[in-house]
C-alpha cells in the first residue's frame, strides 16, 4: 500500500475514480496521475492554478513518503 497523509488521500479521492486501484498497486501508476492532476491545473496561457499547486504538494508528498 502506497504511504500517503489523509489530506493526500481526500484530494485524490475526489478527483480519481480509480483511487481505491491506484492506493494498492506501484506508486509510479499513482504520482502519474497526480502528475496528470497537475497539467490539468495550468490555464489557458499554462500559468499555475490553485488545483495546480495543490496537486503538485500531494505529488511531493507522496514521493517523498514512498
Amino acid at each position: 500500500m502506497i504511504k500517503m497523509t489523509k489530506e493526500d488521500e481526500m484530494f485524490l479521492r475526489k478527483r480519481l475514480s480509480n483511487f481505491n486501484e491506484l492506493k494498492n498497486g506501484e506508486v509510479d501508476d499513482l504520482l502519474s496521475e497526480v502528475y496528470d492532476i497537475t497539467i490539468e491545473g495550468l490555464d489557458e496561457n499554462d500559468d499555475p492554478t490553485d488545483l495546480y499547486y495543490e496537486a503538485q504538494k500531494v505529488y511531493d508528498s507522496i514521493y517523498l513518503l514512498n
